[in-house]
């Protein structure tokens, strides 16, 4: 008993000082990464780099970030799989209203007639900001007045 008891003790230590450093290593990385952002955006107003630099480091790190957060995803499935049903129902409805936003843009076009790369997935990019922008004023508002009927 007293060996099961010291066991669980040890165990406790070693998990807070685990948890101690994944902390302190997110943290680090949480600021490094504002860091480095902020240089890119300062070399980019000064000069020192193009903005394609720019643009091309947050497509990577959009793609780093959504690659951890399926990897996180499909870990807390495994544990949960209530909570992943729900993540999946997330994703898919906001990959539908991105389909939605992406379908009803159009190509753009510059004054030599030339196409925009990029300039419908933009544009749909824009009118799903705006429908979850809106969606979330809607429940925010939903919200409130539930709340407010139940006092």
């Amino acid at each position: 008993m007293h060996l099961l008891k010291l066991f669980k003790t040890k165990l406790d230590l070693y998990n807070s000082k685990f948890i101690q450093t994944m902390k302190l290593g997110l943290l680090i990385g949480k600021w490094g990464l504002i860091l480095i952002i902020w240089i890119l955006i300062l070399l980019t107003l000064n000069g020192g780099i193009d903005s394609m630099t720019l643009i091309q480091f947050s497509v990577g790190l959009l793609y780093a970030i959504t690659t951890a957060t399926i990897a996180f995803s499909i870990f807390n499935f495994a544990e949960n799989p209530r909570a992943g049903m729900k993540f999946i129902i997330s994703a898919l409805s906001l990959g539908l209203i991105f389909l939605v936003g992406y379908n009803f843009s159009s190509d753009s076009f510059d004054q030599e007639g030339n196409l925009i790369e990029g300039s419908k997935l933009s544009e749909g990019g824009i009118y799903s900001l705006y429908v979850v922008t809106i969606l979330a004023v809607l429940l925010i508002i939903a919200s409130e007045v539930k709340r407010a009927l139940k006092l």
